[in-house]
């Protein structure tokens, strides 16, 4: 049994409605996800720190006001202001660090839900270099380790340029043995065996312990009639990963070739109690081509996933890339003392007396310093705060006015908050202190937005895939927004009259 009698076959891929579920259309997918949910939680975050400029401004000017004696026009308060919060725009700075600088401005401002989103960001920042290398390892996976040339020969879809890059690598990289394996069944693909032993004698003496060599190396013996070892090969593979169906079909056939009906019965009996279904695939193929096929294996995705995301050039080219995009002004790799740094300066910035800042009575709307909160941690005056103790005693004038006084603020606010939250779903929950709610709604747009415009696909996999369902996704983004602006109008942030 020669090697021109022997067909060497890969095990073929599943199908779903015509998408091969191979690596580089998963990795695309995963990316795709990976990438759109970092970008919507970055979008919502910036949405958020909008809304919370639109909110705070105000109590800034009267804060600035205070401090200049009311000397100063409103005019120019108003672009002295404008300035500071644009301050970062005159350096290389990224959306994500202007972002930074307004919630550091307005820490003193917020109540305790909106500083838990800055703590959340905070915490962005210092996993961001992790966040960045994960992205980088979906954009760069094509070039990122032979990843492509990988593919491309294990699918017999290379070229000579892929082949002499793997070449080339291994000269380079005498410790990898995957290119080596990949290399290897190139050879076996072309019937030259002694080649393709050499290369999975070095992968084996590199990785003693990965079945797919030995099952690789045992195909390639058989290519040279030495049986005997082949079977040994196989028997290793078998012992290292017993549970893999394709060994013992390989000795199956191993046996069947020689006439050992008996032996090949048990080892196809064996596979089959693993994998019937595959093994009556594998079968049918067989008897279709009426040869004997001894089937190789695919890189499992596990190894891919771990080839891709290792530090190489290309990787920290794209990470750096996304993290100067996000960020830019600092190098990704000081991003977790940048964050720490951060938590620091906001801690410090804690023991700054609240009666420093103007706040905002979240029942009748008036601008005091001095005031307490509610239960869920509102601003609330001192005299809102004196009529809910006395909410359960007999009313009084004082009392009878600030009642009426909260019930025309909140009359007075319907319709300004409503019209607000229906130009940006969020901004009156925001304004109202529904803090919950504004991050739910701002989360959804910026999710309906990213869909709209960019309909799923951030990346795009070098195996073409003939559905495409962008346009569907585009869709299910315009029907999202429209959902959400009408929920908005039926459920504005504050009820008529209340």
């Amino acid at each position: 049994m020669q090697g021109l009698s022997i067909l060497t076959g890969i095990l073929p891929a599943t199908t779903i409605q015509g998408i091969p579920l191979s690596w580089p259309v998963i990795t695309t997918i995963l990316g795709n996800g990976y990438l759109f949910v970092i970008s919507a939680t970055l979008l919502s975050l910036f949405l958020v720190g909008v809304c919370l400029i639109v909110k705070y401004t105000p109590l800034m000017l009267n804060d600035v006001r205070n401090i200049t004696n009311n000397d100063l026009p409103d005019g120019g308060l108003i672009a002295w202001i404008f300035f500071i919060l644009i301050i970062p725009l005159f350096f290389d700075v990224g959306p994500m660090i202007l972002l930074l600088w307004w919630f550091l401005l307005l820490w003193g401002y917020m109540i305790p839900s909106e500083k838990r989103i800055t703590s959340f960001f905070l915490f962005l920042i210092i996993i961001s270099g992790w966040i960045t290398h994960v992205g980088a390892g979906c954009i760069a996976y094509a070039e990122n380790h032979l990843n492509r040339q990988i593919y491309a020969v294990e699918h017999r879809l290379n070229g000579i340029d892929d082949t002499q890059a793997i070449t080339s690598w291994i000269q380079q990289h005498p410790a990898d043995a995957e290119p080596m394996n990949t290399l290897a069944i190139n050879e076996l693909n072309s019937a030259n065996y002694s080649e393709a032993i050499r290369l999975l004698n070095r992968g084996i003496d590199l990785e003693p312990n990965n079945p797919r060599y030995y099952n690789h190396l045992a195909i390639a013996l058989l290519g040279t009639g030495k049986t005997r070892e082949a079977l040994k090969a196989f028997q290793n593979a078998i012992n290292l990963m017993p549970g893999n169906m394709v060994y013992h079909y390989n000795v199956s056939r191993l046996y069947q070739s020689t006439y050992n009906f008996y032996e090949g019965e048990k080892a196809i009996a064996a596979a089959s109690g693993i994998d019937a279904e595959g093994v009556r695939h594998l079968l049918d193929r067989e008897n279709a081509l009426g040869k004997t096929r001894y089937i190789l294996e695919t890189t499992p995705l596990a190894r891919q996933l771990a080839r891709q995301m290792r530090p190489s050039d290309d990787l920290k080219v794209s990470a750096d890339a996304l993290w100067s995009f996000a960020f830019g002004l600092l190098p990704r790799k000081t991003s977790i003392y940048f964050g720490l740094g951060l938590f620091m300066v906001l801690l410090m910035m804690s023991y700054i007396p609240e009666e420093k800042f103007t706040k905002q009575c979240s029942r009748c709307g008036k601008l005091y310093y001095s005031g307490t909160s509610t239960n869920s941690g509102k601003p609330m005056c001192l005299q809102c705060s004196w009529l809910d103790a006395r909410g359960k005693k007999q009313g009084n004038s004082i009392q009878h006015h600030k009642t009426e006084e909260i019930r025309k603020f909140k009359t007075s606010s319907y319709h300004k908050m409503l019209r607000l939250e229906m130009a940006l779903p969020g901004l009156g929950s925001l304004l109202t202190n529904r803090t919950a709610m504004a991050i739910t709604r701002i989360a959804m747009l910026s999710i309906s937005l990213l869909a709209i415009l960019t309909g799923g696909n951030i990346i795009v996999s070098f195996i073409p895939v003939e559905t495409n369902i962008t346009t569907i996704i585009r869709i299910i983004g315009l029907v999202c927004l429209g959902f959400l602006v009408l929920r908005a109008y039926k459920a504005p942030p504050i009820r008529y009259g209340v």
